[in-house]
């Protein structure tokens, strides 16, 4: 099997715009669903069950449910309540849905890391809980969070796949809308393969730079003297 390289250059500018439109989505999601799963997380954490059973149902109930059906429904159904979407803004609608879920455990896991007594603590100082969350509980849970968030925003930079079906022109749509024209699957699917690696190994790449930087910036624990101090 040969690569026909002519061809992989005349329609380059489809793939490429394809592959903007996948960066585009993932920036847009993760920067979307990161603040929404913490704050899904704090709620979980909460002692008030008002927040926790909601925030709980909610987690359990997307991270139950398959993306394509949330897909879909952002897609196809929600049209049937008067809320019709765009296909990118749909696209991201379902991919935050989903991956707020999943992204919400994760954190809350960084956050039951750091224990109980850093709370404690900084209620008898009489901090806020915002500034606790923020300068004290934050900081010290980073370290824990930081490998499965990267973890989760490769899975989320795949997962953008998906928007192809929902008439999204991303990087797999455009590499399917050329191979049917051309009948060359594996040039065109391979060039989409080059390029989510890419991507990925981007983000692989950023997570063990800032493992090493949080390595050397911090030896041990922070406690919350230093953080108050920081």
């Amino acid at each position: 099997m040969t690569i026909d390289w002519a061809l992989l250059v005349q329609n380059w500018p489809r793939l490429w715009n394809g592959f903007l439109v996948t960066i585009l989505l993932s920036v847009i999601v993760l920067a979307i669903s990161t603040p929404v799963a913490l704050l899904l997380a704090l709620a979980r954490g909460a002692r008030a069950w008002w927040l926790a059973w909601p925030a709980a149902i909610y987690v359990n109930l997307l991270r139950a449910l398959p993306a394509l059906v949330i897909l879909y429904f952002t897609f196809y159904a929600l049209p049937q309540f008067n809320m019709p979407l765009p296909p990118l803004w749909a696209a991201v609608l379902g991919l935050t849905l989903a991956s707020a879920a999943y992204l919400a455990e994760d954190i809350r896991a960084g956050l039951v890391a750091v224990g109980t007594g850093q709370w404690q603590a900084a209620k008898a100082l009489g901090l806020s809980a915002p500034r606790t969350v923020l300068r004290i509980i934050l900081p010290q849970a980073i370290p824990v969070i930081l490998p499965p968030y990267v973890t989760r925003a490769i899975i989320i930079v795949k997962g953008t796949s998906l928007a192809s079906i929902v008439a999204v022109s991303e990087l797999t749509g455009e590499a399917f809308a050329l191979t049917s024209i051309t009948y060359r699957p594996f040039d065109f699917l391979l060039a989409a393969a080059a390029l989510y690696l890419l991507l990925t190994g981007l983000l692989a790449g950023l997570q063990a730079l800032a493992e090493g930087w949080l390595a050397r910036r911090t030896s041990r624990p922070r406690v919350v003297a230093g953080a108050l101090g920081a």
